[in-house]
C-alpha cells in the first residue's frame, strides 16, 4: 500500500509543493516519486547531478537530494565520489536481471559461461564493480569434488580478490590510488595489504591481462579473473574461475588461463568491444 507524502516528509516551501502538483493532478507518493528519480537515472545514459534530476523532475532538489540519499544509502543508486554525481546502482542491476531476461551482458554470458565450465570443471563467476568493491552477478558452479557455489549481490573488498585487482588495472584511473588511500584490510594472512606491493601486482596484471589471488580472500581457494569491456572500451567487469588452491594452485596451468582469457574476450565481443 502507497503512503501519500505528510509534512514530516514534505518540508519544502508551499511554492515547492505547487511545482510537484503541476506535474500532476495530486501530491505523488514517496515511492513514485523514488521510482522517477530511478527512471531519470536509467534513462540518462550516464550520470545526473542534483540540479538536473530536480529540473527534469519539476521537483525541489532538497526533495531529490533526500531522495536519492536514501536510494543511495540503500545500493540503487551509486554515487561517484569524486564529482558527487548520482547513477544507477548494482541492486538495481540485480532486479532487472530478476525481472527482464532479455538482451543484457549477464544473459549473453551465460552460453559462454556454461562452455568455460564445462571445459575447465571449475566455478565460474561474472562479476561488475563499484565505488566500494566488486559485486557478483551470476555463476555457474563448477563439477569438480569441492564444489564452490556463489550468490548474486555477493561483495568483496578490491585488494581481497582476483576480480578486484582486475577492476584496479583496467578499470578507472584513480581507482587503485583510491583503495589505497581508503585503506587495505586483510580477509587471510595471504591478503596484499602493502601499497607498494599492490601496485607492482596491479601492474603485472596490465602487462599479462589477468589476475590470480591465492588464498587471499579465503584459505584454501583461488581464483583468476580476466577483463570484460563494454564496447566504449570502458571496463564492464570480469570473468573469473574459482576453485580450490587444488584445482587453481598458485601457479595456474597454462590452458586454464587461456580457457579463461578466450571466454573473457569473447563475451566483451559479443557485447561490442573490438580491440583495436
Amino acid at each position: 500500500m502507497t503512503t501519500p507524502m505528510g509534512n514530516d516528509e514534505i518540508k519544502d516551501s508551499s511554492a515547492s509543493r505547487v511545482a510537484v502538483q503541476s506535474a500532476s493532478s495530486e501530491v505523488l507518493p514517496t515511492s513514485i516519486i523514488a521510482l522517477r528519480v530511478i527512471e531519470a537515472l536509467a534513462q540518462s545514459g550516464g550520470d545526473c547531478g542534483v540540479t538536473e534530476l530536480a529540473s527534469s523532475l519539476n521537483m525541489t532538489k532538497a526533495r531529490i537530494h533526500r531522495h536519492l540519499t536514501a536510494l543511495r544509502d540503500n545500493d540503487y543508486v551509486a554515487q561517484n565520489p569524486r564529482s558527487n554525481r548520482y547513477s544507477v546502482g548494482w541492486k538495481l542491476y540485480l532486479l532487472g536481471q530478476q525481472l527482464v531476461n532479455h538482451y543484457d551482458v549477464v544473459s549473453l554470458a551465460k552460453p559462454v559461461m556454461q562452455a568455460l565450465r564445462d571445459k575447465v570443471s571449475q566455478t565460474v563467476v561474472i562479476s561488475t564493480f563499484t565505488s566500494t568493491g566488486m559485486v557478483v552477478l551470476d555463476f555457474q558452479p563448477g563439477s569438480t569434488e569441492l564444489e564452490i557455489v556463489m550468490r548474486a549481490g555477493t561483495r568483496f573488498s578490491f585488494n581481497s580478490v582476483a576480480q578486484g585487482k582486475v577492476a584496479m588495472a583496467f578499470g578507472p584511473n584513480d581507482l587503485l590510488e583510491r583503495v589505497i588511500k581508503e585503506g587495505l584490510k586483510a580477509k587471510t594472512r595471504h591478503t596484499i595489504v602493502e601499497p607498494e606491493r599492490l601496485r607492482a601486482e596491479i601492474d603485472l596484471v596490465r602487462r599479462r591481462g589477468w589476475a590470480d589471488a591465492p588464498e587471499e580472500v579465503f584459505t584454501g581457494i583461488n581464483a583468476l579473473a580476466a577483463p570484460v569491456f563494454h564496447a566504449d572500451g570502458s571496463l564492464f567487469g570480469t570473468l573469473a574461475l574459482t576453485g580450490s588452491i587444488h584445482y587453481l594452485p598458485t601457479t595456474p596451468e597454462g590452458k586454464m588461463v587461456q580457457a579463461l582469457l578466450g571466454a573473457s574476450v569473447e563475451i566483451s565481443s559479443l557485447i561490442g568491444y573490438r580491440k583495436d
